[in-house]
């Protein structure tokens, strides 16, 4: 198993981490413990505003992030690897970001129109809820990723995941083992929303593939490995268990829906592939349900994603069991969200009194109404 990458990012400054050292690992877990100099220092109407959340709280090393919130993978700017991130905007500010999902090779992806509608932003005025993509997975391939893209991520002054998916489960374990010594990311995420090719099988809709894959990667890396899952399932559950089961440090939920659009003037699907990915708004009420389940049958930290175009979606997603969100659609309409997005999901702690975010996650009131 290798040591965690040798640059950690934990309350808004970068420490060294351990190698296999006893002494080095000890200084390394002091450094990634949360201490009271380490949160962000905020006015709420009762005190100090701890933004702080940790996504890794049964790893060695954790995972703290300075605030919940994220941008999920493939909306970090506009192509997934930050281009459009300009130097005024503040990544540091953020909990986290992930950069597009990378493959064991390079994929071209989907073919056009990989959108719709055409404009996000556009669609946002207009009140659209339905929202899809089919971009196919297009990236470099992990050895260009970790070449090309990865040395750049340190400069960022953020927490960076990697985020994965593998065709088998021994290739999820193939490509964790190439991340070893690699620097620029702080933990990895595994999109098991993706077919296994032994099987037939999205990951994501079966426990024991879950499970394995998990395992794959557990046994190649001591960084924080988060679990991605899929929506269309029966029962998240059983699902969200194996993966906890299977050593993943937090689960991200949820991924996409398959969807369908028809152009009926032209009798043509709206997407190059014919079907995608439902995102947006639409997605939300889903997610939010899935993670209000998962929640509560599982000890790990859950992220909330799925049409976070506000503070109070972000809000939403805590109360539901939530850790931690990741804003991804929005991000497509506009580079600035995650900012606005936390901006008023303080705004609504301090309108409030509430001093420690950690006091939203579960706090829905599901008691009967009056």
């Amino acid at each position: 198993m290798n040591p965690p990458d040798k640059h950690a990012y934990h309350g808004g400054r970068v420490v060294l981490a351990a190698d296999n050292s006893p002494t080095l690992r000890a200084e390394f877990q002091m450094a990634t413990s949360p201490t009271a100099s380490d949160q962000p220092s905020l006015q709420a109407n009762n005190g100090t505003l701890d933004l702080s959340v940790d996504l890794a709280p049964r790893n060695l090393y954790h995972l703290w992030l300075t605030n919940p919130v994220m941008v999920a993978s493939g909306t970090f700017g506009y192509d997934g690897y930050g281009r459009g991130i300009t130097p005024d905007m503040d990544l540091g500010r953020l909990g986290a970001v992930i950069p597009k999902t990378v493959t064991r090779l390079p994929r071209a992806g989907n073919p056009e129109p990989r959108w719709s509608p055409i404009s996000y932003r556009q669609a946002i005025e207009d009140g659209e809820c339905i929202f899809l993509n089919s971009i196919g997975l297009a990236n470099p391939g992990i050895e260009g990723a970790l070449e090309r893209e990865a040395p750049g991520w340190s400069a960022l002054n953020t927490t960076v995941l990697l985020s994965l998916s593998g065709e088998t489960v021994a290739q999820f374990g193939e490509m964790a083992a190439m991340t070893r010594g690699i620097s620029g990311f702080h933990g990895i995420e595994l999109n098991l929303s993706c077919p296994n090719i032994e099987y037939g099988s999205l990951f994501a809709h079966n426990p024991a593939l879950v499970a394995n894959a998990v395992s794959a990667v557990r046994e190649q890396t001591e960084l924080p490995v988060l679990a991605k899952l899929a929506p269309n399932v029966p029962d998240v559950v059983p699902i969200a268990q194996a993966a906890a089961n299977a050593g993943a440090d937090a689960l991200t939920i949820s991924n996409t829906i398959p969807a369908l659009q028809i152009d009926v003037q032209t009798r043509r699907p709206v997407l190059g592939a014919v079907t995608g990915g439902l995102s947006g708004p639409g997605l939300r009420p889903v997610a939010v349900a899935m993670v209000y389940r998962a929640a509560q049958a599982v000890d790990v930290p859950v992220i909330g994603v799925g049409g976070i175009f506000h503070g109070d979606h972000a809000v939403e997603f805590l109360l539901a069991g939530a850790t931690a969100v990741q804003i991804g659609s929005a991000n497509l309409a506009d580079l600035r969200a995650p900012f606005r997005i936390l901006d008023q999901l303080t705004s609504y702690m301090v309108e409030r009194g509430i001093s420690r975010v950690a006091d939203l996650t579960g706090a829905v009131d599901t008691g009967a109404r009056l």
